[in-house]
């Protein structure tokens, strides 16, 4: 479950973490097995926390440069650095980075003349037509938008998402850092991804800085092994 809150996070591109940027959103869409996912996103500076509404108490919580874990295991909430939880189970769950991984080069990258609203903000729907890993060309439907709070909570989102993938040891291809700079230069959030990420909601008020505390009562162990038996076995 924790990787699959983090695929929420790279359904496109990471770009910077802006220092202003606040604010909470619910996002939808596909996972890499094409089952349906939802994720809480919260996230204010260098801060963010990202949950599944059906497991709220197992999110991640990425705190400056630290990325955490937190779970409940045996009635226990513990909680571990993500590079642990990724060298001991990441084998276990689906890359964070498969919906971007097939865009191996950007053919174009174009805007029509059609606009949508999605969490209430408007936006624009570009087509994207790019080489997948074996040089197939496809095409997909962006829906972006200039509006500030979308720009934002893409930087902070993808922040988190291309941090894990580098604890994953994945490499995004350079269609994928090719996308991403695109959107920072044009100052662009992202708001939809063709059917397999889609932001339902939206609000640029800060979160409570508790938000973002470690959970009282908790403790830190350095390997899940014991308590979760099988755990990164094979």
């Amino acid at each position: 479950m924790m990787l699959r809150i983090a695929a929420t996070a790279l359904l496109s591109l990471s770009l910077p973490l802006l220092a202003h940027a606040a604010g909470t959103a619910r996002l939808a869409g596909l996972d890499d097995r094409g089952q349906p996912f939802s994720a809480s996103v919260e996230y204010a500076g260098n801060n963010l926390r990202a949950a599944s509404p059906q497991s709220p108490n197992n999110y991640l919580l990425a705190r400056g440069d630290k990325i955490y874990a937190v779970s409940r295991v045996n009635g226990q909430q513990v909680v571990m650095e993500a590079a642990d939880l990724m060298r001991m189970a990441g084998g276990l769950m689906p890359s964070p980075t498969a919906a971007l991984e097939q865009v191996s080069a950007i053919v174009s990258l174009q805007p029509t003349t059609r606009s949508e609203t999605v969490a209430g903000l408007g936006g624009t729907v570009y087509v994207l037509t790019y080489e997948d890993g074996r040089r197939q060309r496809r095409t997909e439907e962006l829906v972006l938008t200039s509006a500030p709070a979308a720009s934002e909570l893409t930087a902070a989102a993808l922040k988190l998402g291309r941090s894990l993938a580098s604890l994953s040891g994945t490499l995004l291809p350079p269609g994928a850092d090719d996308l991403a700079r695109r959107l920072q230069a044009d100052r662009l959030g992202l708001l939809r991804f063709g059917d397999r990420f889609r932001v339902e909601t939206l609000d640029d008020r800060a979160p409570p800085p508790s938000r973002f505390e470690m959970p009282g009562g908790s403790f830190q162990i350095p390997d899940l092994r014991g308590l979760l038996p099988g755990l990164g076995g094979r």
